[in-house]
């Protein structure tokens, strides 16, 4: 054995308590600003807009203008469908009454207005809060005015509809209240994976403590950045607690699968850490590197939410690496071999590593690997016809689960009330231009109505009423021809313009950030491969997978679930998750492959490769969808939507893509794949690697 070997051992024998205490220490230090990181989050227009966008600066100036509160509307709606009676309106008048004296965070309510037909009637009540407790005063305002509304139209009989609608509605609707819970929730489901995978009532405990020193680590260094400036939403949040278990985790189960293949080999725990240290680092450090910096390619977006959430995923990654390469190292040589009781690794004993069903998998493979690589690469192409049943939307009320008040109350009201009634734009334009700006407004086809409002920071402000749907095409398409008949000096803002914009830095971003992610992650793997051959086909069957997840996973958001299309940034958020994680188990792979092709030449690297770490990425798949799966009880359907989307995704990955058509790929292409890379050469002749191949199944 060198010396360097020996070095690494000592230093590990010596520094395993002080890396344990000194993450306790950590975590006890940086536990405060971790748990306060909601205080910090910016769910805001301005949050998911570029800062050149018209609309950010009319939502910044409105900011400033409202000081230290922020409001909300709520529309309280009443609807019969064979026209509203007299008791009917005496019961929307008593509700408004009633929403009158609610006081507290509910403003004095606008006057009752009927609709054109007859059928509806509505009033509008604003809802006050301070930003840092947002949820909680929507969640119980909204509540109370549902209440009065209820109540009221109850009282007129069986019959009339009532329900709240409006942002605040909708806020209330998709409020992530409870972290912990969150957290809670991928933690047992990360527990009972790795019961499961390791039968023994310690070891499965260990890779836990590390993901919740990597939670703790990631979340407060998110809070410092958030607290630099860096946009950071409840999104990006919810994500960074599925992202970083599941990825430390992951970091978790393969060195503990190489270290017990160390400890069949080591007399000293020491020693076999140490070589699995030296085996696995540069794996772990080519995969964290791979998704670190697909992430950090979200700097080149313009949308802020985006922007914001490149740096949150690189800290969750490395947090999750550090973690487990240090202090679970650490925690499994305090406890020695008997960390893996009751089934305890010795030297001299037999042991099986690989998987019996992923070696039985892999020699099916290998008999036809042309035939099965076509036959693989069709079905995820039919996957990919989802796609066309993708459609975007801006519109808010999407973004809330079912049929509830908020979505029902909508439907009253666009059925009854003009289209842009429910969302206006808002006009700024300075006080000697305003009058032509409402005059040219009023002029713009597709506006229904123009009314003065009061000024905002140095502004006169006009709320702008739409006759078409404010969120679809027609409403874009308004909103364009009156940015382009005011100019650039008057700006247009409101939550349609909000749309409209996010929707256009989308576009801009998918077509800058997409090939950026493609083209770094190729780099990395071209680096650890030393090839190009192999990394073009890691890269093209991660996007093939890509394609076919985001295909099934529309099918089932539109005819599965109900859900009414997805957000304009949402695409990109589950590209780079799915690209970057496919590509992580990729590395894992095809780095094994490469390790037993020098000994037993590519067919048998294969073989064993997959069958190596077939059970391991497997669990790691199984966890990252487990830990994603539980943001999909989350409120909010934007998240259930990015969580839906990478369940499927690495489920695909780990149980097709990863295990079927890449190993076939790499053996219909043979020893090219390595290409212009030396070729690995067997140590062992091909009868002899053979004889072993056979003997293991």
């Amino acid at each position: 054995m060198s010396s360097r070997p020996d070095r690494l051992a000592t230093a590990l024998r010596r520094l395993r308590w002080p890396v344990v205490i000194a993450w306790i220490l950590l975590v006890v230090a940086l536990r405060g600003p971790a748990s306060s990181l909601s205080a910090v989050t910016n769910n805001g227009a301005s949050a998911y807009l570029p800062s050149s966008a018209p609309s950010t600066r009319v939502a910044e100036l409105q900011q400033d203008a409202s000081a230290s509160t922020d409001e909300d509307q709520a529309v309280v709606v009443f609807a019969r469908s064979r026209g509203l009676t007299a008791a009917d309106l005496a019961a929307a008048a008593s509700a408004r009454s009633a929403v009158a004296r609610l006081g507290g965070p509910v403003g004095s309510p606008g006057p009752l207005r009927r609709s054109a037909d007859g059928q509806a009637a509505q009033f509008t009540a604003t809802v006050t809060s301070r930003p840092a407790s947002q949820i909680s005063v929507d969640t119980g305002a909204v509540r109370r005015i549902s209440t009065a509304a209820r109540s009221a139209g109850a009282r007129a009989g069986d019959g009339l509809q009532a329900d709240v609608t409006g942002s605040a509605a909708v806020t209330a609707a998709t409020s992530v209240q409870d972290e912990t819970t969150l957290l809670l929730r991928a933690l047992a489901i990360v527990a009972v994976i790795l019961l499961l995978v390791y039968r023994s009532p310690v070891l499965w405990l260990l890779p836990l403590l590390g993901a919740l020193g990597a939670d703790v680590l990631a979340k407060a260094a998110t809070h410092g950045l958030a607290s630099a400036g860096l946009t950071v939403s409840s999104l990006s949040t919810a994500i960074l607690t599925g992202l970083v278990i599941g990825a430390a985790s992951d970091y978790a189960l393969l060195l503990i699968h190489r270290y017990r293949e160390e400890l069949r080999r080591h007399a000293a725990p020491e020693d076999a850490m140490a070589a699995a240290l030296r085996r696995t680092l540069p794996t772990l450090a080519a995969s964290a590197a791979t998704v670190t910096i697909g992430m950090l390619c979200l700097l080149a977006a313009r949308s802020a939410s985006l922007h914001g959430l490149g740096p949150v995923g690189a800290v969750a990654i490395m947090a999750a690496l550090l973690a487990e390469i240090t202090f679970l190292p650490s925690i499994l040589l305090i406890l020695g071999r008997a960390a893996f009781w009751p089934r305890i690794p010795r030297p001299g004993r037999g042991g099986r590593e690989d998987s019996r069903a992923w070696s039985a998998v892999g020699r099916r493979v290998s008999r036809r690997p042309a035939w099965v690589t076509a036959v693989s690469v069709l079905a995820l192409g039919a996957a990919c016809a989802g796609l066309a049943s993708v459609y975007t939307t801006g519109d808010p009320v999407a973004d809330v689960k079912g049929h509830g008040g908020a979505v029902a109350g909508e439907r009253l009201l666009t059925g009854h009330f003009p289209g842009g009634e429910l969302a206006p734009l808002t006009v700024l334009a300075r006080p000697p231009a305003v009058r032509a700006a409402a005059g040219t407004a009023q002029r713009t086809p597709g506006v229904a109505a123009v009314s003065p409002s009061g000024p905002v920071g140095g502004y006169d402000s006009l709320t702008v009423q739409l006759s078409v749907p404010p969120y679809g095409s027609q409403g874009a398409a308004v909103i364009r021809d009156l940015r382009g008949r005011l100019g650039q000096d008057v700006l247009v803002g409101g939550d349609p313009a909000v749309q409209y914009d996010i929707t256009h830095a989308a576009r801009r971003d998918d077509l800058v950030v997409i090939p950026l992610v493609l083209a770094v992650i190729f780099v990395v793997i071209a680096l650890l491969l030393r090839a190009l051959i192999a990394p073009l086909v890691l890269v093209a069957a991660t996007a093939l997978s890509f394609g076919a997840s985001f295909g099934l996973s529309s099918l089932l958001w539109r005819y599965g679930l109900g859900y009414h299309g997805i957000e304009a940034q949402l695409p990109l958020y589950i590209f780079v998750f799915l690209v970057a994680l496919g590509v992580d188990y990729n590395i894992f792979l095809s780095a094994r492959v490469r390790e037993e092709a020098r000994v037993a030449g590519l067919r048998t690297g294969v073989l064993r490769g997959l069958g190596v770490t077939g059970g391991v990425i497997t669990a790691a798949g199984l966890i990252m969808a487990g830990c994603f799966g539980a943001l999909f009880l989350l409120p909010p359907v934007q998240v259930a939507e990015v969580a839906s989307a990478i369940v499927i995704g690495v489920l695909l990955d780990t149980l097709l893509v990863r295990t079927v058509l890449v190993p076939a790929s790499l053996l219909a292409i043979g020893e090219r794949v390595w290409w212009p890379g030396p070729v690995p050469r067997p140590a062992r002749t091909p009868a002899a690697a053979l004889s072993e191949e056979a003997a293991r199944s």
